[in-house]
């Protein structure tokens, strides 16, 4: 039987990208895509700016008005699907236009560089959608990769799910921490309530990324050659010893990655997986 790997990320080139972790994305699942061992799909957000019709994102009719509980109200998401270019990938694009629609290609901050207030709401939603949504793909991944701090409440999510439904509790949950990790991490107690998660401190704000390194089954530090993501722990106290009090797989990708250094990375998630 072939691992089956579902990846949820907030951004997967050709269709957008801002950091390390598009790119990531692509490359990874298009060289899994190639291993018969493997069986990966992908699901992201789908912003107003993605078009349609050059990608052929298409309509299922059994993902239209899927129901998710947020913060006590119910509110309907469609899933549609397309591939990535040139790749038989599958994508999954979540529709729910009041938080995602009207997004620039920046994302996360506005093009004078305000960061949007409801960042932690809009992902958080994301990953609860994505996580519910299994049950209607009639499939059970081994393990799902939440990419960065836009998925850092999945792992906890997950947890939830497999703690009420047989479905979910031999579901795998990995993180891909990167060397992109930022202020955007931190998300107030508020959105832990709308998905009805115990917050890991008292303070109003949480910091994400410490959250996702605690509650995940395996961990991944993504850095460059310039150690960039090790220079910002030595400066970070609570993450670098959160990350100390786990196993971790480090992958390095240079900043002019070559194709071997994708295929290095593949092969080094893919081994870690399997071997645990």
């Amino acid at each position: 039987m072939p691992l089956k790997i579902y990846y949820l990320t907030s951004e997967t080139a050709p269709f957008c990208g801002t950091n390390l972790i598009s790119t990531l994305t692509r490359k990874v699942s298009t060289i899994y895509n190639e291993d018969p061992e493997i069986d990966i799909r992908i699901v992201q957000p789908k912003y107003g700016f993605i078009s349609e019709r050059k990608y052929v994102i298409r309509e299922v009719i059994r993902l239209r008005e899927i129901p998710v509980t947020f913060g006590g109200e119910t509110k309907l998401v469609n899933l549609k699907s397309a591939f990535i270019p040139e790749s038989r990938v599958q994508v999954y694009f979540m529709q729910y236009d009041e938080y995602f629609k009207q997004l620039p290609e920046l994302l996360y901050k506005a093009r004078n560089g305000r960061i949007y207030k409801d960042n932690d709401d809009k992902f958080t939603f994301f990953g609860e959608v994505a996580v519910n949504a299994l049950k209607l793909l009639f499939w059970v991944p081994d393990v799902i990769i939440c990419a960065d701090w836009q998925t850092s409440m999945v792992p906890a999510i997950l947890k939830k799910y497999a703690r009420a439904d047989e479905f979910y509790k031999n579901i795998k949950s990995a993180f891909l921490l990167s060397c992109d990790n930022s202020d955007y991490r931190y998300f107030s107690r508020e959105t832990y309530e709308k998905v009805g998660l115990e917050p890991a401190t008292d303070d109003s704000v949480q910091d994400n990324l410490k959250f996702a390194v605690e509650n995940s089954d395996y961990l991944f530090t993504v850095d460059d050659e310039n150690s960039t993501l090790k220079n910002r722990l030595n400066k970070d106290s609570k993450l670098k010893n959160a990350l100390q009090n786990r196993k971790n797989t480090l992958i390095t990708i240079p900043k002019e990655a070559k194709r071997e250094d994708w295929k290095t990375a593949a092969a080094t998630i893919k081994s870690t997986l399997l071997d645990n």
